[in-house]
């Protein structure tokens, strides 16, 4: 590779970055989406979910993921179905009380 191809990119100054280092200093220790201390997130948090699962049953939307994975993954038609029909399960269950309990860090023993 020769030297004619590369861009320079000029340093950037303390000035530059002073904005940001002031933005991050304005957000709180625990974050702004910290459900704990937010606990209307709580209800966003599953509504979007509710709402990612309903979207997921439209075919049209369905078969654009399943496209989106075959085009990452060799994976059949039928196998990437099933990876989004998972995908769906796993947002209508999520979109109860899974939120709330995610918070809680409260750990169900799985298969490994």
């Amino acid at each position: 590779m020769t030297g004619k191809h590369l861009v320079s990119i000029p340093d950037t100054q303390i000035s530059e970055s002073q904005p940001f280092i002031d933005s991050l200093s304005s957000v709180p220790r625990h974050g702004l989406h910290n459900p704990i201390k937010n606990k209307e997130r709580y209800l966003m948090l599953g509504a979007v979910c509710q709402k990612t699962a309903e979207v997921l049953h439209d075919p049209e939307v369905f078969q654009y993921f399943v496209s989106l994975i075959q085009k990452s993954v060799p994976k059949s038609n039928a196998q990437a179905s099933a990876c989004v029909k998972v995908t769906r399960a796993f947002f209508e269950n999520f979109s109860g009380d899974n939120v709330r309990f995610a918070a809680e860090a409260f750990q169900m023993p799985g298969d490994h």
